[in-house]
């Protein structure tokens, strides 16, 4: 059963036209100034009451390092890539869900603000998300780090994977996959049948950005549609999705190639739910943050719940 606030907030997706920005091309170029606002790019006052707030940069860009105020109780750094279709900013409901791991599990969030289409492409957002991981890297060991990515987020968080294994390099002890963009083709037909139930996303608005990311290249590219990466040698994650999302069907597949590659997956497929339901304020959300947290407190990374 889905929640009556979760349907409410569906509602209000659908009354206030969510969708739009999504739905086609000409809409999405129109508003993209709305969506890339400096602004956002910078923790909300509420973020920065609640945490110790730092802020560096990785080939130019800023990155955003939350810890709990009174000190660390864990060593665990997590490493979030905020969703947009690589073309909207990081908003509130990223720097929320960062400042809700500080707080329920002690550790420290990282945000990397990378560079967006239509100004920047894959090319200058790869080598900054690389850099930014490292950097964390260079004063973490790999199983205390963990990779969490929504939407084109999480096929960033796979673009890092795949950079670690090409230069033998240990895995995070665990990804975290929300809703994640594995092919910025959306060639599944599934998925448009389900463009009609999506209260929040447009395949039509999604590949304009998705060619826009890739910028000439093949759009199959491993490091872009991470569904036709080499899976082999890739650390264990865990993934979320909807039923309601059209990224569903990627999802599956997805999964199931990971597990054939004998990848440890914990995969759990929330019916009724949108895309990122997991980041906002209704139960099911709450419901699976707190599978989020009990997936990070184990202290060998091994996937069940």
């Amino acid at each position: 059963m889905v929640s009556a606030k979760a349907q409410l907030y569906m509602a209000y997706l659908r009354a206030t036209r969510q969708k739009r920005f999504y739905d086609d091309a000409r809409t999405l170029h129109h508003r993209l100034h709305r969506h890339q606002r400096p602004s956002m790019a910078r923790p909300p006052r509420q973020v920065r009451r609640a945490c110790a707030v730092e802020r560096w940069e990785a080939r130019g860009r800023p990155c955003w390092t939350l810890r709990p105020r009174r000190g660390a109780t864990s060593d665990l750094h997590v490493v979030h890539l905020h969703g947009g279709g690589y073309v909207e900013e990081i908003e509130s409901h990223h720097w929320r869900y960062a400042a809700d791991l500080v707080a329920r599990l002690g550790c420290a969030v990282t945000l990397p603000i990378y560079p967006l289409v239509p100004r920047h492409d894959h090319t200058e957002t790869l080598p900054m998300v690389y850099a930014a991981y490292d950097h964390i890297a260079d004063h973490h060991p790999a199983e205390r780090l963990v990779i969490s990515g929504d939407s084109a987020g999480g096929a960033l968080a796979l673009a890092i994977a795949q950079n670690l294994r090409e230069q033998a390099r240990p895995q995070p002890a665990r990804l975290l996959l929300y809703s994640p963009w594995l092919d910025i083709t959306l060639e599944d037909p599934i998925s448009v049948v389900l463009d009609e139930h999506d209260p929040m996303l447009g395949i039509t608005g999604l590949r304009e950005a998705g060619r826009m990311y890739a910028e000439g290249a093949d759009p199959h590219d491993p490091r872009i549609s991470p569904l036709h990466a080499d899976l082999t040698g890739l650390g264990p994650f865990s993934l979320f999705i909807g039923t309601r999302d059209l990224l569903l069907p990627d999802a599956r597949r997805f999964t199931a190639r990971a597990r054939d590659a004998e990848i440890d997956v914990d995969y759990a497929e929330y019916p009724g739910m949108f895309h990122n339901w997991l980041m906002q304020t209704i139960p099911e959300g709450r419901e699976a943050m707190n599978h989020v947290e009990r997936i990070l407190r184990r202290p060998t990374g091994k996937s069940g719940d």
